[in-house]
């Protein structure tokens, strides 16, 4: 698994920041709904991270918590 850079996960926040609660909501309810929005909207981060989604995912659940 490579390394996010600073860049791809300010990148990331970004992009889930600017969806509506609902949306977030959604998103976050599932590492499997995480792991398909990654891939829709930031592929090169999602094969860059896909060995460790389940551990960017709770970190990242608990950021927007």
């Amino acid at each position: 698994m490579g390394k996010m850079t600073d860049e791809e996960k300010r990148r990331v926040v970004e992009l889930l920041d600017e969806l509506d609660r609902s949306e977030l909501d959604k998103v976050l309810a599932s590492v499997d709904a995480f792991g398909n929005w990654l891939y829709d909207k930031l592929y090169s981060i999602y094969c860059k991270v896909r060995d460790a989604l389940r551990s960017l995912w709770q970190s990242i659940r608990n950021f927007f918590s």
